[in-house]
């Protein structure tokens, strides 16, 4: 082969691998039109994004950095404020019940997912199955509509409960002792028939709806816990009394909302931060009484409920807008807390409502502090006491109460239309 016929040879391969590449490059873009489509679309949000973030903040490497920070910083934070409740482990001479249905999950742990053959009137939930696994769910469904039993107790039980688990049970009582129980959604809601229920030692997740609509003049107890009651927990509720004694929870959106019959709340030595509407529009003509407590409550907390008396003692208390607002029947409150902080309305309208003290004790150094407009409309009100210490009053407190309303602050005395111009 000569040269020229090489150099004619060179020149049709490579039109043929130009042919070639181009047909192949026009399949590649016609195969998929949406996902270029999209791809543009998806370029130009996230050109318009960085626009925006460039404006915001003059540099998009500037925002990373920040992002990338801030991340950091939650990222270290997370162990601190996720880190778990030490389990509790009580000791207990009670027997668990047998005859339970169990499904194995073939890793050493099980599923409690019928009562079986158990006939215990009193049971006592197991914590393995006879073949030695973990018990570590009660199955949803597992005991719904349960009869012929008077209680129900779980000791050192560390799992979960399933939802709807003991829904409509017919059982009086349900006992926690010990352990980190979760009780998910209506796990026990609509079991009418309980008297009693009660929790000690344990730390708590009670998930929304967990007791709802529950009880027959139920006095439900607390004992050396923590945790959280979720949002609904225990609505609509047949309780009698409430009972918190050497706990710490939070207390979530109307967690206990709509328990009318309750007459009394009785908290000692425990520290309780609610969400709004947690207690709202519960009572008959309710008391509460909660000493030694460290108390944030969030607005509306027990708005429009029925209670006849409020005592406070303890390191704090704070109480958000129109906590107590509205609450028809209340004739004496009794706050007597190191520091005391009633945010606006807090007692707005609480037509019935006669006496209130407020850290009236020898005491000098009491952070006081009472918002606008904290007890406007409490027409029946005749006396305040207000001790000493640091003591801001806001606008209109005491405005449209009784006539004759005589306020005593740190030994001075007051009308409403003379403490208007604040305190000397």
């Amino acid at each position: 082969m000569n040269k020229k016929t090489k150099t004619i040879l060179c020149i049709v391969i490579c039109m043929l691998l130009c042919v070639s590449g181009c047909k192949n490059n026009a399949v590649s873009n016609s195969a998929d039109p949406e996902s270029s489509i999209a791809g543009t679309e998806a370029n130009t949000e996230i050109n318009t994004e960085a626009d925006a973030v460039s404006q915001d903040s003059g540099s998009r490497d500037s925002v990373l950095v920040k992002e990338t920070t801030a991340l950091s910083q939650e990222e270290s934070s997370v162990p601190d404020e996720e880190e778990p409740q030490p389990v509790q482990i009580v000791e207990s001479d009670l027997k668990p019940s047998e005859g339970f249905e169990f499904e194995s999950s073939g890793d050493g742990t099980c599923t409690i997912t019928g009562i079986g053959t158990c006939t215990d009137k009193d049971i006592v939930i197991p914590l393995e199955s006879p073949y030695g696994e973990t018990v570590t769910l009660i199955g949803e469904y597992a005991l719904y509509s349960l009869e012929d039993v008077n209680s129900i107790t779980f000791v050192n039980y560390t799992y979960e409960i399933d939802k709807y688990a003991f829904q409509y049970g017919e059982f009086t009582e349900v006992n926690f002792i010990g352990g980190s129980p979760v009780i998910n959604q209506s796990a026990f809601s609509t079991c009418e028939d309980l008297t009693s229920v009660s929790f000690r030692n344990c730390n708590i997740q009670a998930d929304k709806y967990a007791f709802y609509s529950c009880g027959k003049n139920a006095d439900v107890t607390f004992s050396d816990c923590t945790g959280v009651i979720g949002e609904y927990a225990f609505q609509y509720s047949d309780l009698l009394s409430l009972t918190i004694n050497n706990c710490e929870f939070q207390i979530e959106k109307s967690a206990f909302s709509t328990c009318e019959d309750l007459t009394s709340i009785v908290v000692t030595d425990s520290i309780l931060e609610t969400e709004k509407h947690a207690f709202y529009s519960l009572g008959d003509s309710a008391k509460i009484e909660m000493t030694n407590c460290s108390l944030t409550f969030d607005d509306y907390t027990f708005q429009y409920s029925s209670l006849e008396s409020l005592t406070i003692t303890g390191p704090k208390v704070e109480m958000g807008e129109s906590a107590f607002s509205t609450c028809k029947d209340l004739a004496v409150v009794n706050i007597d807390c190191d520091s005391v902080f009633l945010d606006e309305h807090a007692f707005y309208d609480c037509e019935d409502l006669k006496s209130v003290s407020i850290c009236e004790n020898e005491k000098t150094d009491q952070e006081i502090k009472i918002d606008d407009r904290a007890f406007q409309y409490c027409e029946k009100l005749e006396t305040v006491h207000i001790g000493n210490g640091n003591i801001e009053i806001g606008e209109s407190v005491f405005s449209s109460c009784a006539d004759n309303l005589e306020i005593f602050v740190a030994g001075k005395h007051y009308t409403a239309d003379g403490i208007k111009d604040g305190l000397d």
